[in-house]
This record gives structure tokens, sequence and C-alpha cells, in this order.
């Protein structure tokens, strides 16, 4: 499966619905529990991040070489709780591209499949292996960013702490490269995980030649309680060759109890929108 990136689409504003309390700051690293892998660890990390079922309301907030900012407003319906884990994106603003949608289907075995309605043409495209590590629709983020993912995929190692390097006072190192067989346009990644709650502070991308690609950095101020797991409510993506930074901002976060096979469907990218794409689910409040 083709799910390289390690973070993306997260939380900086939550429904009433669900019942957040503000993190402390952590001022110092714990360790890691006894025994634990790196490999453990960034697999607690995942499970903050993906293992739920949710419908969130975001805006990408992209600004590159002093011009000025460029929104984009989204619905994402994200369903983890059945494997393989399906995804759909849903722009609502602006105008010109109110409509868009990608559809993410997971597969075993062999790369994850993208579909892009574009309503101007009512064409649905099917995205290559090669495209997927395009930009996201000219933000920092690309498409490879937007899939979920599995520890499994990856290999990981802890790194030495190095004193001089920022944040190393508040998590710990490592190193993820993609697992034999698993394909990635990120030659490795380097993440700072806070150890206690199992959270990414920081990565860091690069891509063959080990040229450094881009940074996602995550407030640890602006993680919440979400359930029983820790969200990020504010992400950064920053290309510095770029001159480029996109925040992901979250305007609403719902938890579901169930979302329909059918929301997930390559004709509903065309048929279906965002508002009866959320009549078809069923609240995590509202289940009995």
């Amino acid at each position: 499966m083709l799910r390289g990136g390690i973070l993306v689409f997260a939380c900086v504003a939550a429904c009433a619905s669900v019942s957040l309390s503000l993190a402390p700051r952590a001022a110092a690293a714990t360790p890691a529990p006894a025994g634990e892998t790196a490999a453990e660890l960034l697999d607690r990390a995942f499970q903050n991040l993906y293992a739920e079922d949710y419908i969130q309301t975001l805006v990408l907030a992209s600004r590159s070489r002093g011009g000025s900012e460029m929104r984009r407003r989204l619905q994402l319906t994200r369903r983890q709780s059945v494997r393989p884990s399906k995804a759909l994106l849903r722009f609502l603003y602006p105008q010109s591209i109110r409509r868009t949608s990608v559809l993410v289907l997971q597969n075993e075995g062999r790369p994850d499949d993208f579909y892009v309605y574009l309503p101007a043409i009512r064409i649905t495209r099917h995205l290559t292996s090669a495209q997927k590590g395009d930009s996201f629709f000219g933000t920092d983020l690309s498409y490879e960013d937007a899939e979920p993912k599995s520890v499994e995929d990856f290999v990981v190692r802890f790194l030495d702490q190095d004193e001089s390097a920022e944040d190393d006072d508040r998590c710990l190192r490592v190193e993820i490269t993609a697992a034999p067989g698993f394909d990635s346009s990120y030659e490795r990644q380097v993440s700072c995980l806070e150890p206690e709650r199992g959270i990414i502070l920081w990565t860091d991308y690069y891509t063959r030649g080990n040229r450094h690609l881009k940074r996602l950095t995550i407030d640890p101020d602006e993680v919440r309680r979400v359930g029983d797991r820790w969200i990020p409510f504010l992400i950064t993506m920053e290309t510095p060759r770029h001159r480029s930074v996109t925040r992901v901002i979250t305007e609403d976060y719902e938890l579901q109890a169930e979302i329909p096979d059918s929301v997930f469907k390559t004709w509903n990218l065309e048929a279906g929108d965002a508002k009866t794409d959320r009549k078809k689910t069923t609240p995590l409040l509202d289940a009995d």
C-alpha cells in the first residue's frame, strides 16, 4: 500500500458533541514505557490519529513566496473501524472547486486507489501511483499525505538524542523508512514523538538522495483529548525551498457510530454531496 506520509488533516476546534480537554504542555520527555520499541511508540501515535470513524470540516490555509493566503474549505469523511479503510474529501469553498471530491480506498498488497471527481467537466479520474506524491490542490500536502498509516508498512528505529536539536527535551526521535515491498515517495522521515501521550510533535520528510523536502509541526499546546485519544488541533506543513506553508485548521469534528459503505462508492463522487453524505451517517452520541 502506498501510504508513506506520516500525518494530515487534524483538528483545531471540535464540535460540541465531542468532549474535549486542553492538554498541558509537556515540560520534558517521559521515557517510553519499559521495553517499548520505536515501532510500538509510533503505533500508539498512529492509533491516536487513525483509529476512529469521523466527519471533519476543515480549512487548508496556504501561503507562498509572500503572496496572499488562499483558503480551501472541505469535509472529510473517514472510516477506519472496518478494514480496508476508506476516506472521502469534498471541497466546499471556494466556488471554483466546490463539489470537487477525492475518494481514497485502502488496498492490501498493492497501492491504494485515489479517485478525483472534477465537477466542471463531470469526469472522475483514477490517479496513478506516480501522481500520489503530487501537491494536493496547490497546498504543501501531497495525495500520499492523505492516506491512513499502518506501522507494519515501515521500518522504525530510535535515533540518538542530539542535545542541540529542538524539542529533544520533550520527545524521542525516530527514523522511519518504507518496509520492503512498500512504496513511498519519501526516502525516509525523522519524527519527534512525545512518549507520554503518544503524539507526533514534528516530522521531517526526505526525498531521494536524502534531500530535505518539508517539515510538519504540531503545537503540543494544541493537542486535545477526543474520546480516549490525543488529537492535534493545529498542523503546519512547511516547504522551505518553495517558501510556502499550509496550515490545517479544523472547524468541526464529529465521531461517528456508523458510516455506510455507500458513501465510499465511486458513483457517489458525482451523485452525492457533503450534506447527503452526512445525512447517511450516525453520530456517536445519537447511537443507542
